[in-house]
Protein backbone atom coordinates (compact mmCIF):
# COMPACT_ATOMS: atom_id res chain seq x y z
CA UNK A 1 0.00 0.00 0.00
CA UNK A 2 1.28 3.46 -0.93
CA UNK A 3 0.71 6.41 1.38
CA UNK A 4 -0.14 9.50 -0.69
CA UNK A 5 0.66 12.77 1.08
CA UNK A 6 -1.01 15.75 -0.61
CA UNK A 7 0.39 19.08 0.44
CA UNK A 8 -1.10 22.41 -0.62
CA UNK A 9 1.30 25.40 -0.61
CA UNK A 10 3.34 25.83 2.54
CA UNK A 11 1.85 22.85 4.39
CA UNK A 12 5.13 21.01 4.83
CA UNK A 13 5.28 18.09 2.40
CA UNK A 14 9.04 17.74 2.71
CA UNK A 15 8.90 18.16 6.49
CA UNK A 16 6.32 15.38 6.67
CA UNK A 17 8.50 13.00 4.67
CA UNK A 18 11.57 13.87 6.73
CA UNK A 19 9.56 13.05 9.86
CA UNK A 20 8.93 9.62 8.35
CA UNK A 21 12.66 9.23 7.80
CA UNK A 22 13.30 10.14 11.43
CA UNK A 23 10.64 7.68 12.57
CA UNK A 24 12.23 4.90 10.51
CA UNK A 25 15.65 5.63 12.02
CA UNK A 26 14.19 5.58 15.51
CA UNK A 27 12.64 2.18 14.74
CA UNK A 28 16.09 0.91 13.88
CA UNK A 29 15.90 0.95 10.09
CA UNK A 30 19.51 1.36 8.84
CA UNK A 31 20.12 4.61 6.88
CA UNK A 32 21.19 2.64 3.80
CA UNK A 33 17.79 0.88 3.76
CA UNK A 34 15.92 4.18 3.39
CA UNK A 35 15.33 5.72 -0.03
CA UNK A 36 14.44 9.40 -0.43
CA UNK A 37 14.15 10.57 -4.02
CA UNK A 38 13.03 13.96 -5.25
CA UNK A 39 12.66 15.95 -8.45
CA UNK A 40 15.40 18.39 -7.41
CA UNK A 41 18.70 18.03 -5.57
CA UNK A 42 17.64 20.74 -3.13
CA UNK A 43 14.89 18.65 -1.54
CA UNK A 44 17.05 15.52 -1.24
CA UNK A 45 19.92 17.51 0.26
CA UNK A 46 17.61 19.13 2.79
CA UNK A 47 16.32 15.72 3.85
CA UNK A 48 19.75 14.17 4.38
CA UNK A 49 21.12 17.26 6.15
CA UNK A 50 18.28 17.28 8.66
CA UNK A 51 18.55 13.54 9.27
CA UNK A 52 22.32 13.57 9.73
CA UNK A 53 22.16 16.51 12.11
CA UNK A 54 19.49 14.94 14.32
CA UNK A 55 20.91 11.41 14.42
CA UNK A 56 24.61 12.32 14.37
CA UNK A 57 25.45 10.16 11.36
CA UNK A 58 27.46 10.88 8.23
CA UNK A 59 25.90 11.84 4.90
CA UNK A 60 27.58 8.90 3.20
CA UNK A 61 25.43 6.63 5.37
CA UNK A 62 22.42 7.76 3.27
CA UNK A 63 23.37 6.50 -0.21
CA UNK A 64 19.79 6.63 -1.50
CA UNK A 65 18.97 10.28 -0.81
CA UNK A 66 19.16 11.90 -4.24
CA UNK A 67 17.37 12.69 -7.45
CA UNK A 68 16.29 9.75 -9.58
CA UNK A 69 18.87 10.67 -12.22
CA UNK A 70 21.70 10.59 -9.68
CA UNK A 71 20.56 7.22 -8.37
CA UNK A 72 20.43 5.75 -11.87
CA UNK A 73 23.89 7.13 -12.64
CA UNK A 74 25.38 5.39 -9.61
CA UNK A 75 23.48 2.11 -9.94
CA UNK A 76 24.44 1.76 -13.60
CA UNK A 77 28.10 2.33 -12.67
CA UNK A 78 28.50 5.24 -15.07
CA UNK A 79 31.38 7.69 -15.30
CA UNK A 80 31.38 11.33 -16.35
CA UNK A 81 33.03 10.53 -19.67
CA UNK A 82 30.08 8.31 -20.59
CA UNK A 83 27.51 11.13 -20.31
CA UNK A 84 26.60 13.38 -23.23
CA UNK A 85 27.23 16.77 -21.67
CA UNK A 86 29.80 19.56 -21.63
CA UNK A 87 32.57 19.18 -24.20
CA UNK A 88 31.01 16.03 -25.69
CA UNK A 89 27.73 17.83 -26.28
CA UNK A 90 29.59 20.72 -27.92
CA UNK A 91 31.49 18.25 -30.10
CA UNK A 92 28.25 16.67 -31.27
CA UNK A 93 26.67 20.06 -31.97
CA UNK A 94 29.69 21.18 -33.98
CA UNK A 95 29.72 18.01 -36.06
CA UNK A 96 25.96 18.20 -36.64
CA UNK A 97 26.16 21.84 -37.70
CA UNK A 98 23.89 23.22 -34.95
CA UNK A 99 24.28 25.56 -32.01
CA UNK A 100 23.49 24.32 -28.51
CA UNK A 101 23.46 27.20 -26.06
CA UNK A 102 21.59 25.55 -23.20
CA UNK A 103 22.40 22.73 -20.81
CA UNK A 104 20.71 19.68 -19.36
CA UNK A 105 18.58 20.57 -16.35
CA UNK A 106 17.86 18.45 -13.27
CA UNK A 107 14.89 16.79 -14.93
CA UNK A 108 16.92 15.89 -18.02
CA UNK A 109 15.41 18.51 -20.34
CA UNK A 110 17.48 20.85 -22.47
CA UNK A 111 17.30 24.58 -21.76
CA UNK A 112 18.03 27.25 -24.35
CA UNK A 113 16.15 28.57 -27.35
CA UNK A 114 18.51 28.08 -30.28
CA UNK A 115 17.58 25.61 -33.02
CA UNK A 116 19.85 22.94 -31.57
CA UNK A 117 18.41 23.37 -28.08
CA UNK A 118 14.85 23.06 -29.37
CA UNK A 119 15.57 19.92 -31.37
CA UNK A 120 17.31 18.21 -28.45
CA UNK A 121 14.46 19.23 -26.15
CA UNK A 122 11.88 17.79 -28.55
CA UNK A 123 13.78 14.52 -29.03
CA UNK A 124 14.20 14.10 -25.27
CA UNK A 125 10.56 14.94 -24.55
CA UNK A 126 9.32 12.29 -26.99
CA UNK A 127 11.31 9.62 -25.15
CA UNK A 128 10.23 10.87 -21.71
CA UNK A 129 6.58 10.74 -22.73
CA UNK A 130 6.96 7.48 -24.61
CA UNK A 131 5.59 8.85 -27.88
CA UNK A 132 6.88 8.89 -31.44
CA UNK A 133 8.99 11.88 -32.32
CA UNK A 134 6.94 12.62 -35.44
CA UNK A 135 3.71 12.66 -33.41
CA UNK A 136 5.22 15.11 -30.93
CA UNK A 137 6.59 17.22 -33.77
CA UNK A 138 3.17 17.43 -35.43
CA UNK A 139 1.53 18.49 -32.14
CA UNK A 140 4.27 20.89 -31.04
CA UNK A 141 4.04 23.45 -33.86
CA UNK A 142 7.57 24.70 -33.18
CA UNK A 143 8.13 25.86 -36.75
CA UNK A 144 11.28 23.78 -37.34
CA UNK A 145 11.56 21.84 -40.62
CA UNK A 146 10.87 18.14 -40.06
CA UNK A 147 13.78 17.11 -42.31
CA UNK A 148 16.16 19.06 -40.05
CA UNK A 149 14.69 17.59 -36.86
CA UNK A 150 14.93 14.07 -38.29
CA UNK A 151 18.52 14.55 -39.47
CA UNK A 152 19.76 15.96 -36.16
CA UNK A 153 18.05 13.30 -34.06
CA UNK A 154 19.41 10.54 -36.30
CA UNK A 155 22.89 12.10 -35.98
CA UNK A 156 22.43 12.24 -32.21
CA UNK A 157 21.53 8.55 -31.97
CA UNK A 158 24.54 7.63 -34.13
CA UNK A 159 26.92 9.82 -32.12
CA UNK A 160 25.81 8.27 -28.82
CA UNK A 161 25.98 4.76 -30.26
CA UNK A 162 29.47 5.20 -31.73
CA UNK A 163 30.87 6.80 -28.57
CA UNK A 164 29.04 4.60 -26.08
CA UNK A 165 27.33 7.61 -24.50
CA UNK A 166 24.12 8.09 -22.56
CA UNK A 167 22.17 11.26 -21.93
CA UNK A 168 20.06 11.91 -18.83
CA UNK A 169 16.93 10.30 -20.25
CA UNK A 170 18.93 7.27 -21.35
CA UNK A 171 19.93 6.76 -17.70
CA UNK A 172 16.28 6.37 -16.69
CA UNK A 173 15.52 4.08 -19.64
CA UNK A 174 18.53 1.85 -18.95
CA UNK A 175 17.74 1.59 -15.24
CA UNK A 176 14.10 0.72 -15.93
CA UNK A 177 15.28 -2.00 -18.33
CA UNK A 178 17.94 -3.30 -15.97
CA UNK A 179 15.61 -4.74 -13.36
CA UNK A 180 18.04 -3.64 -10.64
CA UNK A 181 16.48 -4.10 -7.19
CA UNK A 182 17.46 -1.67 -4.47
CA UNK A 183 17.52 -3.25 -1.02
CA UNK A 184 15.23 -0.76 0.71
CA UNK A 185 12.76 -1.06 3.56
CA UNK A 186 11.38 2.50 3.35
CA UNK A 187 10.82 4.64 0.26
CA UNK A 188 9.88 8.33 0.10
CA UNK A 189 9.19 10.21 -3.14
CA UNK A 190 9.07 14.00 -2.87
CA UNK A 191 7.79 16.53 -5.45
CA UNK A 192 5.96 13.67 -7.17
CA UNK A 193 3.71 15.96 -9.21
CA UNK A 194 6.76 16.81 -11.35
CA UNK A 195 7.69 13.23 -12.30
CA UNK A 196 7.37 12.03 -15.89
CA UNK A 197 5.86 8.68 -16.84
CA UNK A 198 9.40 7.39 -17.40
CA UNK A 199 10.40 8.50 -13.90
CA UNK A 200 7.31 6.78 -12.51
CA UNK A 201 8.50 3.58 -14.21
CA UNK A 202 11.76 3.94 -12.28
CA UNK A 203 9.88 4.65 -9.03
CA UNK A 204 7.69 1.57 -9.48
CA UNK A 205 10.75 -0.60 -10.03
CA UNK A 206 12.35 0.75 -6.86
CA UNK A 207 9.11 0.34 -4.89
CA UNK A 208 8.71 -3.34 -5.71
CA UNK A 209 9.55 -5.20 -2.52
CA UNK A 210 9.69 -2.08 -0.33
CA UNK A 211 7.83 -2.48 2.98
CA UNK A 212 6.57 1.10 3.27
CA UNK A 213 6.25 3.69 0.52
CA UNK A 214 5.15 7.33 0.78
CA UNK A 215 4.60 9.67 -2.15
CA UNK A 216 4.28 13.42 -1.48
CA UNK A 217 3.15 16.05 -3.92
CA UNK A 218 0.39 18.39 -5.02
CA UNK A 219 -1.24 18.02 -8.41
CA UNK A 220 -2.38 21.65 -8.18
CA UNK A 221 1.29 22.69 -8.27
CA UNK A 222 2.23 20.52 -11.24
CA UNK A 223 3.69 23.07 -13.64
CA UNK A 224 6.12 20.95 -15.66
CA UNK A 225 3.80 19.08 -18.02
CA UNK A 226 5.52 20.93 -20.87
CA UNK A 227 8.74 19.17 -19.81
CA UNK A 228 7.12 15.74 -19.60
CA UNK A 229 5.62 15.71 -16.08
CA UNK A 230 2.68 13.30 -15.84
CA UNK A 231 0.35 14.95 -13.32
CA UNK A 232 -2.48 12.55 -14.23
CA UNK A 233 -0.47 9.69 -12.75
CA UNK A 234 -0.56 11.31 -9.30
CA UNK A 235 -4.21 12.29 -9.64
CA UNK A 236 -5.21 8.70 -10.48
CA UNK A 237 -2.84 6.93 -8.08
CA UNK A 238 -4.42 4.50 -5.65
CA UNK A 239 -3.47 4.44 -2.00
CA UNK A 240 -4.13 5.81 1.45
CA UNK A 241 -4.49 9.60 1.09
CA UNK A 242 -3.52 12.20 3.68
CA UNK A 243 -4.10 15.90 3.00
CA UNK A 244 -1.88 18.29 4.94
CA UNK A 245 -4.49 20.85 5.90
CA UNK A 246 -2.58 23.74 7.49
CA UNK A 247 -0.49 26.20 5.49
CA UNK A 248 2.30 27.93 7.36
CA UNK A 249 2.92 30.38 4.52
CA UNK A 250 -0.24 31.64 2.82
CA UNK A 251 -2.52 34.09 4.70
CA UNK A 252 -6.31 34.27 4.13
CA UNK A 253 -6.43 37.16 1.65
CA UNK A 254 -3.87 35.53 -0.63
CA UNK A 255 -5.49 32.12 -0.23
CA UNK A 256 -8.72 33.61 -1.56
CA UNK A 257 -6.96 34.73 -4.74
CA UNK A 258 -5.27 31.33 -5.08
CA UNK A 259 -8.49 29.41 -4.61
CA UNK A 260 -10.15 31.58 -7.23
CA UNK A 261 -7.64 30.13 -9.68
CA UNK A 262 -7.32 26.51 -8.63
CA UNK A 263 -11.01 25.79 -8.08
CA UNK A 264 -11.55 26.26 -11.82
CA UNK A 265 -9.49 23.11 -12.49
CA UNK A 266 -11.79 20.18 -13.20
CA UNK A 267 -9.32 17.30 -13.11
CA UNK A 268 -7.64 17.47 -9.72
CA UNK A 269 -7.64 15.95 -6.26
CA UNK A 270 -9.81 18.22 -4.08
CA UNK A 271 -8.00 19.50 -0.99
CA UNK A 272 -9.29 21.58 1.88
CA UNK A 273 -6.57 23.58 3.61
CA UNK A 274 -6.48 26.35 6.18
CA UNK A 275 -4.67 29.62 5.63
CA UNK A 276 -1.88 30.71 7.94
CA UNK A 277 -3.18 32.04 11.23
CA UNK A 278 -2.42 35.60 12.28
CA UNK A 279 -2.44 38.52 9.86
CA UNK A 280 -5.04 38.61 7.09
CA UNK A 281 -2.46 39.35 4.41
CA UNK A 282 -2.66 41.95 1.65
CA UNK A 283 -3.58 41.84 -2.02
CA UNK A 284 -2.96 44.91 -4.18
CA UNK A 285 -3.54 45.63 -7.85
CA UNK A 286 -1.37 48.03 -9.87
CA UNK A 287 -1.63 49.19 -13.47
CA UNK A 288 2.13 49.52 -14.00
CA UNK A 289 5.20 47.89 -12.52
CA UNK A 290 6.69 51.25 -11.57
CA UNK A 291 3.65 51.86 -9.32
CA UNK A 292 4.67 48.94 -7.10
CA UNK A 293 6.33 49.82 -3.82
CA UNK A 294 9.38 47.62 -3.25
CA UNK A 295 11.38 49.96 -1.05
CA UNK A 296 11.75 47.60 1.88
CA UNK A 297 11.40 43.97 2.91
CA UNK A 298 11.99 40.69 1.13
CA UNK A 299 10.41 40.85 -2.33
CA UNK A 300 10.06 38.27 -5.10
CA UNK A 301 9.09 39.58 -8.54
CA UNK A 302 7.59 36.89 -10.76
CA UNK A 303 6.93 36.88 -14.50
CA UNK A 304 5.32 34.18 -16.60
CA UNK A 305 7.89 34.57 -19.38
CA UNK A 306 11.54 35.58 -19.24
CA UNK A 307 11.21 38.42 -21.75
CA UNK A 308 9.09 40.37 -19.24
CA UNK A 309 12.02 40.22 -16.83
CA UNK A 310 14.53 41.16 -19.49
CA UNK A 311 12.57 44.00 -21.11
CA UNK A 312 10.55 45.47 -18.24
CA UNK A 313 11.61 44.43 -14.75
CA UNK A 314 15.41 44.46 -14.87
CA UNK A 315 15.81 47.80 -16.71
CA UNK A 316 13.55 49.56 -14.17
CA UNK A 317 15.26 47.99 -11.16
CA UNK A 318 18.68 48.95 -12.49
CA UNK A 319 17.67 52.55 -13.16
CA UNK A 320 16.20 52.80 -9.66
CA UNK A 321 19.35 51.41 -8.09
CA UNK A 322 17.59 48.40 -6.56
CA UNK A 323 20.04 45.54 -6.19
CA UNK A 324 18.40 42.22 -7.01
CA UNK A 325 19.13 38.56 -7.55
CA UNK A 326 18.24 36.42 -10.54
CA UNK A 327 19.00 32.72 -10.77
CA UNK A 328 21.12 32.94 -7.64
CA UNK A 329 23.33 35.69 -9.10
CA UNK A 330 23.29 39.29 -7.78
CA UNK A 331 22.78 42.13 -10.26
CA UNK A 332 26.14 43.55 -9.18
CA UNK A 333 28.92 40.97 -9.41
CA UNK A 334 31.07 40.75 -6.32
CA UNK A 335 34.35 40.97 -8.22
CA UNK A 336 33.18 44.24 -9.82
CA UNK A 337 32.14 45.57 -6.44
CA UNK A 338 35.44 44.52 -4.84
CA UNK A 339 37.41 46.12 -7.66
CA UNK A 340 35.57 49.40 -7.09
CA UNK A 341 35.97 49.27 -3.30
CA UNK A 342 39.66 48.43 -3.51
CA UNK A 343 40.26 51.19 -6.08
CA UNK A 344 38.63 53.68 -3.75
CA UNK A 345 40.82 52.45 -0.88
CA UNK A 346 43.90 53.06 -3.02
CA UNK A 347 42.76 56.60 -3.84
CA UNK A 348 42.34 57.25 -0.10
CA UNK A 349 45.99 56.34 0.50
CA UNK A 350 45.39 52.81 1.73
CA UNK A 351 47.07 49.64 0.44
CA UNK A 352 45.71 46.51 -1.23
CA UNK A 353 47.23 43.12 -2.03
CA UNK A 354 48.59 42.38 -5.47
CA UNK A 355 45.79 39.84 -5.94
CA UNK A 356 43.27 42.64 -5.35
CA UNK A 357 45.20 44.95 -7.67
CA UNK A 358 45.03 42.36 -10.45
CA UNK A 359 41.24 42.31 -10.14
CA UNK A 360 41.25 46.11 -10.48
CA UNK A 361 43.44 45.82 -13.58
CA UNK A 362 40.96 43.35 -15.09
CA UNK A 363 38.57 46.30 -15.42
CA UNK A 364 41.12 48.69 -16.94
CA UNK A 365 42.02 48.77 -20.62
CA UNK A 366 45.63 48.14 -21.62
CA UNK A 367 47.24 51.29 -22.90
CA UNK A 368 44.56 53.42 -21.26
CA UNK A 369 44.28 52.60 -17.58
CA UNK A 370 47.43 50.51 -17.35
CA UNK A 371 50.50 50.18 -19.57
CA UNK A 372 50.53 47.27 -21.98
CA UNK A 373 52.26 44.22 -20.56
CA UNK A 374 51.68 45.20 -16.92
CA UNK A 375 48.22 43.73 -16.25
CA UNK A 376 49.52 40.53 -14.63
CA UNK A 377 51.79 42.42 -12.21
CA UNK A 378 54.16 39.50 -12.66
CA UNK A 379 57.01 41.21 -10.80
CA UNK A 380 55.03 41.19 -7.55
CA UNK A 381 54.19 38.44 -5.05
CA UNK A 382 50.48 37.67 -4.63
CA UNK A 383 50.17 38.74 -1.00
CA UNK A 384 52.45 41.74 -1.32
CA UNK A 385 50.69 44.98 -0.46
CA UNK A 386 50.91 47.96 -2.79
CA UNK A 387 49.79 51.59 -2.75
CA UNK A 388 48.56 53.81 -5.55
CA UNK A 389 52.01 55.37 -5.87
CA UNK A 390 53.64 51.91 -6.06
CA UNK A 391 51.37 50.98 -8.95
CA UNK A 392 52.02 54.27 -10.73
CA UNK A 393 55.79 53.98 -10.36
CA UNK A 394 56.40 50.28 -11.07
CA UNK A 395 53.03 48.67 -11.75
CA UNK A 396 52.18 50.35 -15.03
CA UNK A 397 49.21 52.31 -13.70
CA UNK A 398 48.34 55.34 -15.87
CA UNK A 399 45.30 56.85 -14.13
CA UNK A 400 44.09 57.82 -10.66
CA UNK A 401 40.63 59.18 -11.53
CA UNK A 402 37.34 58.07 -9.87
CA UNK A 403 36.35 54.45 -10.37
CA UNK A 404 33.66 55.11 -12.97
CA UNK A 405 36.33 56.70 -15.18
CA UNK A 406 39.36 54.59 -14.29
CA UNK A 407 37.64 51.20 -14.47
CA UNK A 408 36.58 51.76 -18.07
CA UNK A 409 35.95 48.08 -18.84
CA UNK A 410 32.95 48.00 -16.54
CA UNK A 411 29.85 48.22 -18.72
CA UNK A 412 28.15 51.63 -18.63
CA UNK A 413 24.83 50.04 -17.67
CA UNK A 414 26.54 48.38 -14.70
CA UNK A 415 28.17 51.67 -13.72
CA UNK A 416 24.81 53.43 -13.79
CA UNK A 417 23.22 50.66 -11.73
CA UNK A 418 25.97 50.83 -9.09
CA UNK A 419 25.90 54.62 -8.81
CA UNK A 420 22.10 54.62 -8.52
CA UNK A 421 22.27 51.89 -5.86
CA UNK A 422 24.81 53.84 -3.83
CA UNK A 423 22.72 56.97 -4.05
CA UNK A 424 19.73 54.96 -2.88
CA UNK A 425 21.67 53.62 0.10
CA UNK A 426 21.52 49.96 -0.92
CA UNK A 427 23.76 47.49 0.92
CA UNK A 428 25.75 46.30 -2.05
CA UNK A 429 27.70 43.56 -0.27
CA UNK A 430 24.67 41.98 1.42
CA UNK A 431 22.44 39.31 -0.10
CA UNK A 432 19.87 41.18 -2.23
CA UNK A 433 16.48 41.57 -0.60
CA UNK A 434 14.81 41.54 -4.05
CA UNK A 435 14.74 38.44 -6.25
CA UNK A 436 13.51 38.21 -9.84
CA UNK A 437 12.37 34.98 -11.48
CA UNK A 438 9.95 33.31 -13.81
CA UNK A 439 7.18 31.47 -11.98
CA UNK A 440 8.73 28.15 -13.00
CA UNK A 441 12.12 29.23 -11.69
CA UNK A 442 10.63 30.16 -8.31
CA UNK A 443 9.01 26.76 -7.67
CA UNK A 444 9.54 26.03 -3.98
CA UNK A 445 10.48 29.63 -3.21
CA UNK A 446 8.64 32.19 -1.11
CA UNK A 447 8.88 35.81 0.02
CA UNK A 448 7.11 38.27 2.28
CA UNK A 449 6.03 40.31 -0.75
CA UNK A 450 5.40 38.75 -4.16
CA UNK A 451 4.87 40.89 -7.25
CA UNK A 452 3.08 38.93 -9.96
CA UNK A 453 3.21 40.28 -13.52
CA UNK A 454 0.10 39.29 -15.50
CA UNK A 455 1.62 39.63 -18.97
CA UNK A 456 2.13 36.51 -21.10
CA UNK A 457 4.02 35.75 -24.31
CA UNK A 458 2.00 35.21 -27.48
CA UNK A 459 2.78 31.51 -27.61
CA UNK A 460 1.99 31.02 -23.91
CA UNK A 461 -1.29 32.87 -24.32
CA UNK A 462 -2.23 30.70 -27.30
CA UNK A 463 -1.33 27.52 -25.41
CA UNK A 464 -3.49 28.71 -22.50
CA UNK A 465 -6.51 28.64 -24.79
CA UNK A 466 -5.72 25.04 -25.77
CA UNK A 467 -4.99 23.80 -22.24
CA UNK A 468 -6.15 26.32 -19.62
CA UNK A 469 -5.83 23.98 -16.62
CA UNK A 470 -2.05 23.67 -16.91
CA UNK A 471 -1.80 27.45 -17.04
CA UNK A 472 -4.08 27.77 -14.00
CA UNK A 473 -1.62 25.66 -12.05
CA UNK A 474 1.24 27.98 -13.01
CA UNK A 475 -0.53 31.09 -11.73
CA UNK A 476 -1.67 29.25 -8.61
CA UNK A 477 1.97 28.49 -7.83
CA UNK A 478 2.94 32.11 -8.48
CA UNK A 479 0.29 33.56 -6.16
CA UNK A 480 1.03 31.13 -3.33
CA UNK A 481 4.69 32.15 -3.04
CA UNK A 482 3.53 35.19 -0.99
CA UNK A 483 3.73 35.12 2.80
CA UNK A 484 2.42 38.60 3.61
CA UNK A 485 1.57 40.66 0.53
CA UNK A 486 0.68 39.92 -3.09
CA UNK A 487 0.79 42.67 -5.71
CA UNK A 488 -0.73 41.88 -9.10
CA UNK A 489 0.43 44.04 -12.01
CA UNK A 490 -1.69 44.57 -15.13
CA UNK A 491 -0.35 44.69 -18.66
CA UNK A 492 -1.04 47.06 -21.54
CA UNK A 493 -1.37 44.08 -23.89
CA UNK A 494 -4.35 41.75 -24.16
CA UNK A 495 -2.16 38.78 -23.30
CA UNK A 496 -2.62 38.35 -19.61
CA UNK A 497 -3.70 35.90 -16.95
CA UNK A 498 -7.52 36.11 -16.85
CA UNK A 499 -8.03 34.53 -13.42
CA UNK A 500 -6.51 37.07 -11.02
Amino acid sequence: MTDIVLGPPGTGKTTTLIARVEDALQRGVPPDRIGYFSFTRRAAQEAVERATKKFKVDKKDFPFFSTLHSMCYRQLGLRRGEILEGALLKEFASGAGIRVTGRWSEDGTMSGFDVGDRILFMENLARVRGVKLRDLYDADNDGLPWNLVKKITDDLAAFKRERGLLDFTDMLIEFARSGIKLKLDELMIDESQDLSRLQWDVVNLIASGVKQCAVAGDDDQAIYRWAGADVDYLIEMQGSVTVLGQSYRVPPAIQMVANGIVERILKRRPKAWRARAGAEGEVHYRRHFYDVGINEGQTLILARNAYVIREQIEPWLRRQGIVYERGGHPSIKLDVLHAIQDWERLRKGQRVTVVQARVIYDYMSSGKGVKRGFKTLKDYEDEQEVSLSDLKETGGLLVESPWFEALDRIDNDVKGHIRAARQRGEKLSAKPRVAVSTIHGAKGGQADHVVLMKEMAIRTHNEMRENPEDEMRVWYVGATRAKEKLTIVDTETRRECPWI
